[in-house]
């Protein structure tokens, strides 16, 4: 499979002087993507962070006209640890950079992301409910501070999911699908 896949997480993140720290990716637990589950296995950045081809960027709001490090000059740093995938980034003196310092520095930005091209990546069946599991990473794209996820529902945030809660899910809307839609219609001028 080559399709660039783009997962958020909650920001855990900390801002010192010029540097975010946080992780991109949290291990073992699930996300909703859609009407599917899938995890990040502890083995699946293995290769690629081992590989000398990968050269990850860091963004904000996966825009490459916001670029904020970048692994080749030495301005990302990636690794993992045992919850996920560790980013840190030197910020750059740019506006948006800037910008996103005091955002974060604010708490109004807490999201993070990551663009990856799947691997190995098995299907299980648990507790009724179909779950994909990243083994491995193909291609690891970019790591991305974000304000809204990418992807509606859980899929966008990862977050610890119930799969005997999740077996039994109605198809009521989720409060992400609430937020996603309420920020729509401001956007648009639709508030109802």
């Amino acid at each position: 499979m080559s399709d660039l896949i783009r997962l958020s997480v909650e920001l855990r993140s900390e801002v010192s002087g010029n540097t975010v720290i946080g992780h991109a990716s949290v291990f073992n637990q699930l996300a909703r993507i859609g009407q599917t589950y899938e995890r990040m296995a502890p083995t699946a950045f293995d290769a690629v962070l081992a590989s000398e081809d990968t050269d990850a960027r860091a963004l904000i709001n996966h825009d490459a006209n916001q670029v904020l490090g970048r692994q080749s000059a030495g301005t990302l740093r990636l690794r993992t640890d045992e919850e996920g995938l560790v980013f840190e980034v030197d910020l750059p003196n740019t506006t948006y950079a800037n910008d996103l310092r005091e955002l974060m520095a604010r708490g109004d930005v807490t999201g993070a992301s990551f663009g990856f091209v799947p691997g190995d990546a098995p299907w299980t069946t648990e507790h009724g409910v179909r779950v994909r599991t990243h083994t491995s990473v193909a291609r690891l794209a970019d790591v991305s501070v974000v304000t809204f996820p990418a992807y509606e529902g859980a899929g966008a945030q990862l977050r610890a999911i119930d799969l005997s809660r999740a077996a039994g899910e109605s198809n009521a809307t989720s409060n992400k699908s609430r937020l996603i839609r309420a920020r729509h219609n401001y956007l648009t001028g639709g508030m109802k």
